[in-house]
């Protein structure tokens, strides 16, 4: 494959990238990166580009940027650009919004790792601590803003985070990270990448991470117990060069943690996730393009409210141990047109089925069969035109005893959906310094696992029958329509600037029952009350992002950027009470600011970002059991990073998050606070 990478990419610049030994089918992008002076991406078409000449709003954030950041997770660098919001809503907890409509479980990013899904699909969530990657092993984090469905499928409504991991090379390379800090916070991780040949190459990574839970307010509902947050992460790669046009990666890993979390009805409890995934990719190189074939599996053990006794008012909604499986099995190919014209096409089939004490039956799942396509035309040496079409067909499936009471019918899960994506931009060279892109699109987001099946009992002591919390098989997905228009313009000196107006419209929004319940009383044939997970209404999000970014000087680099986002949202159960805790209007922050700036002599760097966030609405369970808004004041944050080098191979650093220790630092009902840390790194 890096045979037809490299022409496509030698053709645009003139120039040709030489093959290399054991990674000669793979994506080089440091390589690449090196040789066209910016970021390469694959995230927005499927082939290697220049990302300014990406036909989709995309931040690329490079390895030299993640070791420079004083971030210390995936989510704290998500946060410096704009259009993001990060909600960390406990120590432990975060999600990543693009573009306004702020929620806990955030579902509509679909978030990769070298490809691979991470995203969980039975509550439709990521959970940030699961990854199973080191920061100091990832070589470039590629964020897409817009919808990406036509090329990825499902989940991909508003963005895609896709991490790109150092491969394992030809090279022998170790690498570790030790950190101690505040609030009980430490960590341990690295790598090591052994060459068993000289067409095998083997990477082992992992680490171990823990640290001490917020301070909660006494006016809220107070967990029985909350423990110290844990992650536990390990991750393999096998990488093996068959012949001189085809590559082939093994990789599994196991991952691990327990946290405290806001659940989408915002109930505080405390979960413990265990993850298990093994893949295999393959790439082939041929005389007209490239092929690629990948299957994985993902194993997923869920436990709710671990900590929830059964006198909790809580436990019945909280108490959920789940296992989810999903296998994807995929293959494309991408060929070449001539020029710099190019063609994929594509198949994917997907299984993905939960098993749960607290479903309609032991199990439900759905399978997906899906045909993409796309198109990326040069016209001229300045225009391109880029157009993607999906087709998904979708089944719904359960097997097992309903559980009683029965309350839907059986053949409510004998149910199949076929929707269609797509994704269609122009960009134009306007001069050597200024480039527009216009872009839209339409993104899928499929109701979660627990949506379509979940059956609990709630607490409800007003009504004098049982009340049951349910899923609903008949649940639409989430339809995310988009459009944007961008114009960029380099200056002398280094210094880039970006502006997009933009505009989303986000229709059949899932949500689960709130602080009021919304009852149905169903005969079963004794009569019950049902309370549903349900399409709730619709938002439309639209505003400005700008940015910039450049060099003061050969040493200092800095980035400056700023987001409006106004939120209209309609639904109509939220008007008069608080049927379902969803509140993307309230929940969105709009206005968001940040100034990055790093500087290094010698063996000192120095790095601070500053970030300011307006003020926002989120929502807690109070004792009571009542859903009530907190308001999240407007705050100004700062964190930093001192580094010190010692020789080549060693560098030691003390950091710093929320240094004004501003209460709303973190977007979350629970307050934020100062954490500081002390840390080693070292390469080999």
């Amino acid at each position: 494959m890096r045979r037809f990478f490299s022409l496509m990419a030698a053709t645009a610049a003139g120039t040709m990238m030489p093959a290399g030994h054991l990674d000669a089918q793979i994506v080089d992008y440091a390589t690449l990166s090196d040789a066209f002076g910016e970021p390469i991406t694959t995230s927005v078409t499927g082939k290697p580009q220049r990302a300014s000449e990406a036909p989709a709003a995309i931040t690329i954030i490079t390895h030299d940027e993640i070791a420079r950041s004083p971030a210390r997770s995936v989510p704290d660098l998500l946060k410096v650009y704009a259009g993001i919001d990060v909600n960390r809503w406990t120590a432990g907890q975060s999600d990543v919004t693009v573009r306004g409509g702020v929620q806990t479980y955030s579902a509509r990013l679909l978030v990769l790792v070298d490809g691979r899904q991470v995203y969980l699909d039975h509550y439709g969530m990521t959970n940030w601590n699961l990854l199973g990657v080191q920061l100091d092993e990832i070589q470039q984090i590629e964020l897409v803003r817009g919808p990406a469905s036509a090329l990825f499928g499902f989940n991909a409504a508003s963005g895609v985070v896709n991490i790109i991991t150092t491969g394992a090379g030809a090279e022998r390379h170790v690498s570790g990270t030790a950190e101690i800090g505040t609030h009980g916070y430490a960590r341990v991780g690295g790598s090591v990448t052994v060459p068993v040949s000289s067409t095998i190459g083997l990477k082992i990574s992992g680490g171990h991470q823990r640290e001490d839970e917020r301070t909660i307010p006494g006016a809220f509902y107070q967990p029985p117990r909350t423990r110290h947050v844990y992650a536990d992460q390990v991750r393999a790669s096998l990488a093996i060069q068959a012949d001189a046009s085809t590559s082939i990666t093994l990789d599994g890993g196991l991952t691990g943690n327990r946290q405290l979390e806001f659940l989408p009805s915002q109930i505080l409890t405390e979960q413990r996730f265990r993850n298990q995934t093994v893949g295999l990719l393959v790439n082939r190189d041929t005389d007209w393009g490239s092929l690629t074939g990948r299957i994985y599996t993902n194993w997923l053990q869920a436990d709710y409210g671990i900590t929830t006794p059964a006198t909790d008012p809580y436990s019945s909604v909280a108490d959920l141990r789940t296992n989810n499986r999903i296998t994807v099995m995929s293959g494309s190919g991408l060929i070449g047109l001539g020029a710099a014209n190019t063609l994929r096409l594509g198949a994917e089939y997907r299984d993905n089925h939960l098993r749960s004490g607290s479903l309609f039956s032991d199990r439900i799942g759905y399978q997906v069969a899906a045909l993409s396509g796309m198109i990326d035309l040069h016209p001229t040496e300045r225009v391109a035109i880029t157009g993607a079409l999906r087709l998904d067909h979708l089944w719904l499936d359960q097997s097992g005893t309903p559980a009683a009471p029965q309350i839907d019918p059986v053949s409510a899960y004998q149910r199949s959906i076929t929707p269609i994506s797509f994704n269609a931009a122009v960009t134009a060279q306007v001069s050597d310094n200024d480039r527009l892109r216009i872009n839209g699109g339409r993104g899928l987001q499929l109701p979660s696992l627990i949506s379509l099946g979940v059956r609990v009992m709630v607490p409800a002591p007003d009504v004098p029958i049982p009340v049951y919390l349910t899923g609903d098989p008949r649940l639409a997905p989430v339809t995310v329509w988009s459009a944007e228009t961008s114009y960029s313009h380099d200056f002398g000196s280094d210094i880039h600037f970006d502006a997009t107006l933009f505009y989303t419209c986000t229709e059949n929004l899932v949500a689960s029952p709130g602080g009021s319940v919304d009852v149905t009383v169903v005969l079963t044939p004794a009569p019950i009350a049902v309370t549903r997970f349900a399409n709730v209404g619709s938002f439309e999000s639209y505003g400005v992002e700008l940015a910039a970014s450049g060099k003061l000087s050969r040493n200092l680099n800095w980035l400056l950027n700023y987001s409006l986002a106004k939120i209209d949202d309609n639904i109509p159960a939220n008007r008069d009470v608080t049927f379902y805790a969803l509140f993307p209007e309230r929940a969105t922050p709009r206005h968001r600011a940040n100034l990055s700036v790093d500087y290094t002599v010698g063996d000192w760097s120095a790095a601070t970002l500053a970030h300011l966030t307006s003020a926002s609405y989120q929502s807690s369970f109070l004792p009571s059991t009542e859903l009530t808004m907190i308001r999240v004041p407007a705050t100004v944050t700062v964190d930093g990073k001192i580094t010190r080098r010692i020789g080549s191979n060693i560098a030691v650093y003390a950091a710093g998050e929320n240094l004004t220790k501003a209460q709303g630092a973190y977007g979350s009902p629970i307050p934020a606070d100062r954490r500081l840390r002390l840390g080693i790194t070292t390469k080999l």
